[in-house]
């Protein structure tokens, strides 16, 4: 009887895969997706459930757990994590009793289109959303905001949009806008692809740097006040472009569309390089500086999100990177790219908190881990 079950389960899961064999064949003759890609998707069919790995003397556990899709994390000034949700809440979590879980949840904003970036000034918190930048404010001091005011708008969204938020050593705001189109295919506005910086009032805004595809965070280097941000390769060609770790300067052009990597691709001439180099099509997210003192050996290093490949393929990203970054003599930055944690499903965002720890949001799973020392 076993046998016979056995021998009709085989046709039936041929018949069930069918479809989906399919609709592969026809994307990649009549829709040019790549094989690559599709090989990826069909890996992730058969991915194993998630465990989270890490290095020796780290221990990490889920701080918070049943978020929907979170985007972006931060400390307050508070104390409470602020986490932006992609259906447009920004949600405020406590570990209220000291147990290493997140038990007290209060929504501090709502009816943010698409929010991908936090940052406090003060007890004002900035939030990159799609077409611009809001604050939310709590004037009332009852941990909502009661106000929700456009600093910025108009700005450029399609397949990307405003991304993170940093406030610099001289006060001003600076932020990432991602490209509408994967490589130019359609004509390049001049405040896509590129790091730009307004006032805290919103005045003054400006493009710092240009050419970069999407850049999805950004963060201060806490000992030298140098920027750096993350930015997602394009997706066309399949093979060779890498997502990078870049030391944003004013005026500087980092490549996008044409070049990427170091001086890969065309009309490189002028271009700056990367600092440090990710797996392709692994999505660089966000990104911190590590300045707390439960990893002393690790301070100053950058730790980088890779969310992993639109194909779902398990084998790219889904990892944190820790990144040493070195400084030479003529001002140029290169880093080391170790690894920190795997096993996620799509770790998005990361940051330090008061007692710090490291804590990282899985877009995919909706959790928050909290990484600490043994």
């Amino acid at each position: 009887m076993k046998r016979e079950r056995s021998r009709r389960r085989v046709p039936t899961l041929l018949i069930a895969a069918l479809p989906l064999v399919l609709c592969s064949a026809a994307l990649y003759l009549i829709g040019g997706v790549d094989l690559k890609f599709l090989a990826g998707f069909f890996r992730s069919l058969s991915r194993p459930p998630l465990t989270v790995t890490v290095p020796q003397g780290v221990a990490v556990a889920a701080w918070a757990t049943g978020l929907t899709t979170p985007t972006s994390i931060t400390f307050g000034p508070d104390g409470r994590m602020y986490v932006a949700e992609l259906s447009g809440e920004v949600v405020a979590l406590s570990d209220k009793d000291g147990d290493g879980r997140a038990e007290a949840r209060q929504t501090f904003a709502s009816g943010i289109p698409s929010p991908l970036g936090l940052a406090f000034r003060g007890n004002d918190l900035y939030v990159g959303r799609r077409g611009g930048v809001d604050v939310a404010c709590d004037s009332d001091g009852d941990g909502a905001a009661n106000e929700i005011k456009t600093l910025i708008s108009n700005l450029p969204a399609g397949r990307h949009q405003t991304d993170g938020l940093a406030f610099g050593p001289d006060g001003r705001l600076y932020f990432s806008a991602g490209s509408r189109s994967d490589r130019g295919e359609l004509p390049i506005d001049l405040m896509e692809a590129s790091i730009l910086v307004a006032n805290a009032d919103g005045t003054g805004l400006r493009v710092f740097a240009s050419g970069t595809r999407n850049p999805y965070d950004l963060a201060f280097n806490p000992d030298t006040g140098d920027l750096f941000a993350t930015d997602n390769g394009r997706d066309v060609p399949t093979t060779g472009v890498p997502d990078e770790l870049n030391h944003i300067i004013d005026g500087g052009d980092y490549g996008w569309p044409q070049c990427w990597g170091q001086v890969a691709g065309d009309e490189c001439r002028g271009t700056i390089g990367p600092a440090a180099e990710f797996q392709e099509h692994s999505s660089a997210d966000g990104m911190v500086f590590y300045t707390g003192a439960m990893f002393p050996q690790w301070r100053n290093n950058a730790f980088v999100a890779l969310y992993g490949a639109n194909s779902r393929d398990p084998d790219i990203g889904r990892v944190v990177k820790r990144v040493e970054l070195s400084q030479a003599s003529d001002g140029s930055w290169s880093g080391a790219v170790k690894d920190f944690a795997a096993g996620f499903a799509n770790p998005i965002d990361v940051t330090v908190g008061p007692d710090g720890a490291l804590y990282v949001a899985d877009f995919g799973s909706g959790i928050i881990y909290r990484f600490f020392a043994l």
